[in-house]
């Protein structure tokens, strides 16, 4: 997951993003992946996180209409989280991977450091900070330093828990990776942030699971940086499966990514927005929240 930035500022400026670009033309890529989750307040990341992962940022309705609803970018568990069902607790394996995290499953931003509690979803859910599911699966990266604008540079040699588990091929069912501040484009530079996957995407590919045809890889970004609604955000859509160089113009966002993990992994109980109502049946959702993403890109 990456932050902040409009489609056209990724996708297709190969200056400063040449290997996010050389994955779109090898895979696939939504055009009108749509910033729309929320009508009001867009340029929030936590929600955007929320939505991703339990189909709204509420647990029930969404937006700033509905329950227990997080509509600001919170510093701490203490200032609120969501007791709805997230897909990390609808699969048989999760775990996720936080760059500069202090230590396991933080609930909180540090007043110096790059590592963002707002930009790491399982703290904010109270049924797996309620027990040891998030003390043992949400754990730390430690920092890589990438250059701010000589391209196609390694950010070094990683060795870490991620790197670990594509070695031993011990992946979980879910996987969800956070750059910090300065490698997820929030703080640093579009260029910084594609070598950082410029660093560990080769050790993604080169993985048993993925050379299997285990895994499929979505890189996205919570929102756009500009419009306060709507806008295309940046992405690509990566699986051995997907034919080189798809494009979709098909209204795409974040329920539909969520629908698609559900789908991939045979969840047939499809979490809020990504069913097509929002949770507690409040709703309608935003256009594009039932995409087929797998259909579309054939994965």
């Amino acid at each position: 997951m990456l932050e902040n930035e409009n489609y056209g500022s990724v996708n297709g400026s190969a200056a400063a993003a040449p290997y996010i670009n050389s994955l779109a033309t090898q895979c696939g890529v939504a055009t009108n992946y749509d910033d729309n989750c929320f009508g009001n307040d867009n340029l929030v990341s936590l929600p955007h996180y929320m939505a991703l992962t339990s189909g709204s940022n509420c647990d029930t309705g969404l937006d700033q209409t509905g329950t227990s609803c997080i509509t600001a970018d919170l510093t701490s568990t203490s200032q609120g989280t969501l007791s709805t069902t997230s897909l990390f607790q609808q699969v048989t394996s999760w775990k996720a991977y936080q760059e500069s995290m202090p230590s396991a499953c933080d609930t909180s931003t540090p007043l110096t450091g790059e590592y963002a509690a707002k930009h790491n979803p399982p703290v904010f859910y109270s049924s797996l900070t309620s027990g040891s599911s998030c003390t043992t699966n949400d754990v730390p990266l430690a920092a890589l330093t990438c250059a701010t604008g000589t391209t196609n540079t390694s950010c070094g040699t990683p060795n870490n828990a991620f790197t670990q588990d594509l070695a031993n091929d011990t992946l979980s069912q879910f996987t969800f990776v956070t750059p910090n501040l300065l490698n997820d484009m929030h703080d640093g530079t579009v260029t910084e942030a594609d070598n950082w996957l410029y660093t560990y995407m080769p050790l993604v590919f080169g993985s048993k699971a993925y050379l299997r045809g285990d895994v499929a890889v979505f890189l996205l970004w919570d929102e756009q940086n500009t419009a306060d609604v709507g806008g295309p955000t940046p992405n690509v859509f990566i699986s051995p499966y997907i034919k080189a160089g798809t494009v979709t113009s098909t209204v795409v966002n974040h329920f539909a990514a969520l629908r698609s993990f559900e789908e991939a992994l045979g969840i047939s109980t499809y979490l809020g927005c990504a069913s097509g109502n929002q949770p507690g049946d409040a709703g309608t959702c935003p256009a594009g929240s039932t995409a087929e993403l797998r259909t579309l890109f054939n994965y």
